[in-house]
Order: structure tokens, then sequence, then C-alpha cells
């Protein structure tokens, strides 16, 4: 069943425009299907790089991404950090092997969100996904045991690419907003909460009709829209840090720092 885009396209598209971003030129998607190549084209890429765990072609390990420095222009990620064991570790690699950008979607961490939980219309743990696969993958690193939903802040990205990559400075667009981003089958499958319950009660295609409508007006005030269930992310590659110089393909302090 096919999920509404409108909302997505229409960030990563303001990001691709803030960040001057080249569409001719490769990009690289972690953890990347049918769904980021659907996402990707509509946006106006034609060389989409495709990367997985599992997958018979690029197989790449985003906690560990076996490529060299600068390899591609823009590294992309869409709902695959909070499948990691150190997602920290997978946003510093991404910037890695990217030359100007990287491009994240995760779950937005908000008092919102944290109360949702509290009421039970979320879950912390991600025990749908490893449902819906027979319970023999979509969960931590793809596997059988469902993952922690690591939810970000811009001072997370902040601190860990900071840890990561200390050499070199950042600019970091970050977007919190709110995106159903579901279809009748999601919210079926999600009985560990009480949205499983009440998209049987009220029926699954009412209800993502409903979310659809709420998600127009909760997008429109920039309080209200910080608190949303989405944290999109765009990270541009600045300068080397003042007190840092390169030399022979490694960094160092500045004698005169």
């Amino acid at each position: 069943m096919a999920k509404d885009k409108s909302c997505l396209l229409k960030v990563i598209g303001q990001a691709l425009q803030a960040c001057n971003v080249d569409v001719k030129e490769p990009v690289l998607v972690l953890g990347g299907g049918q769904e980021d190549l659907d996402i990707l084209s509509a946006c106006g890429f034609e060389k989409i790089i495709l990367s997985n765990l599992d997958s018979g072609g690029m197989a790449l390990d985003a906690e560990d991404i076996a490529l060299p420095d600068n390899s591609y222009s823009l590294v992309f990620a869409h709902a695959v950090l909070h499948h990691c064991q150190c997602p920290q570790k997978a946003v510093g690699e991404m910037v890695r092997v990217s030359r100007k950008n990287v491009f994240f979607v995760e779950p937005n961490d908000s008092w919102a969100l944290r109360t949702l939980v509290r009421l039970g219309f979320s879950f912390p743990y991600e025990l749908a996904a490893v449902v819906a696969n027979g319970g023999s993958i979509g969960g931590l690193r793809n596997g059988p045991v469902p993952n922690y939903i690591y939810r970000w802040t811009c001072r997370e990205v902040e601190k860990s690419i900071a840890a990561y990559s200390p050499e070199r400075q950042f600019n970091i667009r970050a977007r919190p907003y709110w995106d159903f981003y579901v279809n009748e089958h999601d919210l079926l499958v999600r009985k560990e909460s009480r949205v499983g319950g009440l998209a049987k009660r009220v029926g699954a295609g009412n209800l993502v009709a409903l979310l659809h409508i709420c998600q127009l007006f909760l997008n429109v005030f920039p309080f209200v829209r910080s608190q949303g269930n989405k944290f999109f992310c765009a990270i541009s590659k600045g300068e080397l840090q003042p007190w840092i110089q390169a030399q022979n393909g490694t960094f160092g302090l500045k004698r005169d720092a």
C-alpha cells in the first residue's frame, strides 16, 4: 500500500536547494531499497547507489562503511540509523565518506513524542517491524531483535559530528516536523501500542486520512512543528578548524595555533 510522500519530498527539496546539491551527481543511499529509489528519483536524482547489509549488490555496514573518505557528494539514509547499534558512529561514517553533504531522516526527540510514549500511542522499541518480517529481520542491524528507536535532536547531531570529526567545521540544518508517513498496514500491525487498536476500531484508512489532515495544521506553527515525530537533518562539510592543518593526508595541530 502506497504512502503519501508529499511532505517528505517537500522537506528534501528544500534541503537540496539550501545546500546547493547537484542532483546530477551520484548519491549513496545506506540501507536503501525501492522506497528510497522512488523518493530520490522524484527529487531528480538519476545516479542512485543503493546499499544494504543483506544486499546482493553493494553491501555496506553503516557503522563501518568500507569506502574511502569523500567518496560521494551526497550520502543519504532514511529510517536507517535507529536500526544501528551505535547511531552516532553511523552518522560519523556517513560524514566521512561524503564530499559535501549528508541527509538523514529519523524519529524526533521532543516532549510531545515522549508524552505519546507514556500514553501508550508509541513504543520505545520497534517490535512491529520485526513482526511484519516474520520475526526474522527488521530489528537491530536488520536482525530478529527489535531495535530501540533512537530519537534525535540538533544538539545530538552536533555532539556526534564534533566527536567523530573534530578537525572540521560543519553546517547543520535540522528540521523537526510532523509527517505520518504510514499506510493502513503500518497502523494495524502496531499492536504493541494503542495505535493498532485505534486503527481497527475507526478503520485504518480513516485513521491515515485523519493523520494527514492533522499534520497539515501541526506543521503551520514553528513551535508545534518542532515537536513533530520526524527529524530531518542536512549536514554540510566545511573548512578545517582554524587550529588544524592537513599534511600528507593526515591532520594535526598547527604549530602556531
